[in-house]
């Protein structure tokens, strides 16, 4: 079969990835979908001029994917990730290598898996000559990174049971590279990238036009790996399994409200402006014309001449509420899975309603969240691995969306416990830096208390 077969789960599930991915780049990209998000009402008119593109340059469309979107990553980032970064701490700052820091990647993840609910994490190592020592590798400042990889360029993969666990066996990663015609070419093709296990061994393979370029086995330690460095994170869990993308529904509403708005908006256009009725009596055509040689002309300080009767009336159609009426509907549809950028009745909620109101949506951003944190933090552990360490890296996305306002006299009986022996001052403290009341560390906290006399 050719490098570039797809597996049948990616195929179904792109255009859904595409759809989605339209809505959050904006009304340009939408509209430039032409008749595939906005389908042609006169299909027979063969010069779209005449009706199509008017008809979508009118089309509006209220970006709430974008919003949504934008603002879930917001809630997962009001606070900064916790982590641990023992001996790798240049990645914080470079984490794939071109100088993305590793927030920004955090935030890059979290934003996919709710486009798309699917993002691979490559951990992996510039290749060095074999036989080169720890000391020589050192010197030529390698780092491990983490590269990654979006839904629609992980075209393949399989999985394999070995000692009774299911792991990636293959995964085929679409890429491209540029052509070298001159300097300021920047013309591209692609290439695949084949991750895949020979013989229990950790191979990759780069292929063009069906032609293998080159094929190694990436080392750490100057061990070669019995497993593919490649988490692939879900909506649901981080397994290859394609995973529903938590924000489909609202960008299937968000296209079809697009729709109403061209209805919508052509109707404004097409009936919206008055328009003149004359009833010209018994005035003879020749005679018309010779009172009013300019044509006839609407306005202040205009005015028609007319004999033998007649009369002139403004018309004006009713508005078309119907579309109207749709498109309401599609916004609080919108609001209900979750866009609560368009909060019917403009009335501000307590944080407390909030989190009643949307607990349903917050399940689904909490386990995003956390799958991304599980996947980040484990491709973290290999390139410390590639780095030669044996710590385990800690890193962990906030996952508490809301800022919480501590209730004094659940404080006051958190005291009272701490006074009685039932807990300690820790506990105490912890409940404060959930609540937001406290940012500073365990140590730094114990050693002011310690130095203040108590006189």
């Amino acid at each position: 079969m050719p490098i570039e077969t797809e597996n049948p789960e990616y195929t179904e599930s792109l255009p859904k990835w595409t759809l989605v991915r339209k809505c959050v780049s904006g009304a340009q990209a939408v509209r430039r979908e032409g008749t595939v998000f906005l389908p042609d009402p006169d299909p027979y008119v063969t010069d779209k001029d005449v009706r199509y593109n008017p008809y979508r340059k009118r089309a509006q469309f209220l970006n709430v994917t974008a919003r949504t979107r934008n603002a879930m990553v917001g809630m997962a980032f009001r606070r900064p990730p916790e982590y641990d970064l023992t001996g790798i701490e240049y990645i914080e700052e470079n984490a794939n290598g071109s100088g993305t820091n590793l927030e920004q990647l955090s935030k890059i993840v979290v934003g996919d898996l709710l486009e798309v609910g699917r993002i691979g994490l490559l951990s992996d190592y510039p290749s060095a000559e074999q036989g080169m020592s720890k000391e020589q590798i050192s010197q030529l400042g390698l780092k491990a990174t983490i590269k990654l990889y979006t839904a629609e360029n992980i075209i393949n993969w399989k999985t394999t049971v070995i000692n009774g666990e299911s792991v990636l066996s293959l995964v085929n990663l679409m890429e491209t590279y540029e052509l070298e015609h001159d300097v300021y070419s920047q013309e591209t093709e692609k290439q695949f990238r084949v991750l895949k296990l020979v013989d229990g061994i950790y191979t990759q393979e780069v292929y063009r036009d069906d032609i293998l370029i080159e094929s190694f086995q990436p080392r750490a330690n100057g061990s070669t790996l019995k497993y593919i460095p490649i988490v692939i994170a879900g909506t649901y869990s981080n397994d290859p399994a394609v995973d529903d993308a938590a924000l489909y529904d609202i960008a299937e509403i968000n296209i079809g409200h697009y729709r109403n708005s061209a209805d919508y908006e052509e109707g404004v256009f097409l009936h919206g402006q008055p328009m003149l009725h004359i009833d010209t009596g018994n005035t003879s055509a020749a005679e018309f014309e010779a009172l009013n040689p300019n044509g006839i002309e609407v306005g202040a300080r205009r005015g028609i001449a007319t004999t033998g009767g007649g009369s002139a009336a403004l018309l004006q159609a009713a508005s078309n509420g119907a579309a109207y009426e749709a498109m309401k509907m599609k916004e609080e549809q919108m609001v209900s899975i979750g866009a609560r950028m368009i909060e019917s009745g403009g009335q501000a909620e307590t944080a407390e309603a909030a989190r009643i109101k949307h607990a349903g949506d917050n399940s689904v951003l909490t386990n995003i969240v956390q799958n991304a944190s599980d996947a980040i933090e484990l491709s973290l552990s290999w390139v410390a691995n590639y780095m030669g360490l044996t710590v385990e890296p800690e890193y962990k996305i906030n996952d508490d969306f809301y800022d919480k306002t501590i209730n004094p006299q659940m404080l006051m009986a958190k005291i009272q416990l701490m006074d009685r022996g039932v807990i300690a001052a820790e506990d105490v403290r912890m409940a404060l830096r959930k609540a937001g009341e406290i940012e500073r560390d365990e140590e730094d906290i114990i050693g002011d208390a310690e130095a203040v006399s108590p006189v």
